[in-house]
């Protein structure tokens, strides 16, 4: 069986080196004739239109390919996935037997471990968390409170008023490309550090091209309704 040549990682097929039966001999005929056959075809692929049948046929199989152990459950090609799988990532250990003192000394270990509660033991920095304010303190605190507060409660939106569009590209959370490559990050924990970097890069852009997909089709029905 021939090693996994870098060049053939990089496009995530290291799974026809490891299916190869030529010899271990890097930079040779059949390995530099593979590389440059791979490389044609994935330019070939990648110039194909979006609607294609055989892009989108393509595209699916070089993920496939890329992150078998991503497919297992596949109802057609699961097996396959799973022997691909094995492969790139080594044969799976085996569980250690769990018995019923394991169990018990675990259920210990967490009653005597205090859990830790953010909003106590975090957010919530109060002088006040564990008792409550004395009488004084409250007398106190309520005549710091400002007294001319307007509320505005209530009022009614003006349907004519153009309401500004708030930027949101900063919030936390709402980074769609961030949260993206850390699920792919913690998806990816099992694979080969070789091969993490190339199968997040992988996920990461199938889901940002899902949601360019879906932000044009958004759009068109947009152009569609405001067309009428």
């Amino acid at each position: 069986m021939a090693g996994i040549r870098k060049a053939m990682l990089e496009m995530g097929v290291a799974t026809c080196c490891m299916l190869c039966d030529a010899p271990d001999a890097p930079g040779s005929t059949r390995c530099r004739k593979c590389i440059s056959d791979h490389k044609n075809m994935r330019e070939r692929v990648s110039q194909l239109p979006p609607e294609s049948l055989a892009k989108q046929w393509s595209t699916e199989l070089l993920q496939m390919l890329a992150r078998p152990n991503s497919y297992e459950h596949d109802e057609t090609h699961g097996e396959w996935m799973s022997a691909y799988a094995q492969l790139l990532h080594g044969q799976k250990s085996k569980s250690k037997t769990i018995t019923q003192s394991d169990v018990e000394e675990a259920f210990a270990a967490a009653r005597q471990k205090r859990k830790v509660n953010p909003l106590r033991d975090i957010a919530n920095q109060s002088k006040w968390k564990d008792a409550a304010p004395t009488e004084d303190e409250l007398r106190r605190l309520s005549a710091e409170l400002p007294d001319n507060v307007e509320d505005v409660s209530g009022i009614r939106t003006v349907p004519s008023k153009e309401i500004t569009k708030i930027d949101r590209s900063e919030r936390p959370g709402e980074d769609h490309e961030l949260v993206a490559r850390v699920q792919a990050s913690a998806s990816s924990q099992d694979a080969p550090d070789e091969l993490q970097d190339i199968i997040i890069d992988l996920e990461v852009g199938e889901k940002r091209a899902k949601r360019k997909e879906w932000s044009d089709i958004v759009e068109d029905i947009d152009d569609f309704i405001d067309s009428d």
